[in-house]
Order: C-alpha cells, then sequence, then structure tokens
C-alpha cells in the first residue's frame, strides 16, 4: 500500500507541475508564434483542462471581477492536500 501511495504522490506532483507549466504558457502563448510552444501549450491544454474546467465554473462569478484566473491556484492547493493526506 506505501508503494501505491508513493506513485500516486510522484503523480500528483508531476500533475502540479503541468498545470504550474500550463499557467505559465498561457502568458506566453497569445505573445509568439513558436510552433513548438503553441503545441506544448496544446497539449498541457488537454491534460489541465478536465480539472480545471468545473472548478472555472464554480469560481465564475467571484473570479471574472478579479481578471485572472484562480482555477489552477485552487486545484494545485486541493492537489497539496490530497497528497499530504496519501504520504504521512
Amino acid at each position: 500500500m506505501d508503494l501505491l501511495a508513493w506513485i500516486l504522490s510522484q503523480l500528483i506532483e508531476i500533475y502540479m507541475f503541468i498545470i504550474i507549466a500550463n499557467a505559465i504558457l498561457s502568458w506566453i502563448v497569445f505573445s509568439t508564434r513558436n510552433s513548438t510552444v503553441l503545441r506544448i501549450y496544446w497539449l498541457t491544454n488537454r491534460i489541465v483542462d478536465p480539472v480545471l474546467n468545473p472548478v472555472r465554473r464554480a469560481l465564475g462569478p467571484m473570479s471574472r471581477n478579479l481578471g485572472i484566473d484562480i482555477s489552477p491556484f485552487v486545484v494545485i492547493i486541493l492537489l497539496m492536500i490530497l497528497n499530504r493526506m496519501l504520504l504521512p
């Protein structure tokens, strides 16, 4: 069971890095024509959007006034809590 918890923990950490990369790329992608950057952004979007979209819908009314998407922060915090619960 410890091995499974460790593997899940590692996958959660990788997913958090993908969310961070996607957030950073979202700032860069609209000002570049580099096809590699666009492909990486497209790939990370396909990986993180299924998790971020429900959070975006839930936070929609609150985050519209902020002007930024805070859903990556919320998901990362939830993943960190889940990760702490997996490994004591």
